[in-house]
């Protein structure tokens, strides 16, 4: 407690005997005016109608460490807040761009995949000498023919329904 007493020295309850009021004016004593004094201590004017509140200058308002805390703890959830926000921001962003890319890489999957079934068509089978190779690009073209054949058929679906 010495850091709140402004350099009074204070001495222990047990050290001090009961105090008494000493006045300027012994017969009338006013409140303004009363004198608490205790052995071992410099006297001590007890001003009621001062303006502080009779409080001293030195003292520490009651829970300033508290607030302190909480304040502390306020703009730390903040930061943490914010930089949650922020990577979550990066997150939707790279996902984004992630979404784009798959788009691009299917379409030029599709396109790889059209192009092949398109040269594998144009083959002349009766070119094929090789029984096994005429037999193989045999069922290709039919597998590619009945894949086109369920596209246009789910085409003219879409196309017929949304009339």
């Amino acid at each position: 407690m010495e850091k709140f007493t402004d350099n009074e020295i204070v001495t222990s309850p047990f050290q001090m005997e009961i105090g008494h009021f000493v006045s300027s004016q012994e017969d009338s004593p006013s409140l303004e005016s009363l004198t608490l004094t205790y052995p071992g201590l410099s006297p001590f004017s007890l001003n009621i109608s001062s303006d502080d509140g009779g409080g001293s200058s030195s003292r520490r308002p009651v829970g300033v460490k508290k607030e302190i805390s909480r304040r502390r703890v306020k703009e730390q959830n903040s930061t943490d807040f914010n930089t949650l926000k922020e990577g979550q921001d990066k997150f939707l962003e790279v996902s984004n761009r992630n979404a784009m890319h798959r788009e691009i890489l299917n379409y030029i999957l599709e396109r790889k995949v059209e192009c092949r079934e398109a040269k594998i068509m144009m083959i002349d089978l009766n070119t094929i000498t090789d029984p096994n190779k005429w037999k193989f690009m045999n069922q290709q073209q039919i597998k590619i023919a009945a894949k086109r054949a369920r596209q246009q058929d789910q085409g003219s679906q879409n196309a017929s329904g949304s009339f």
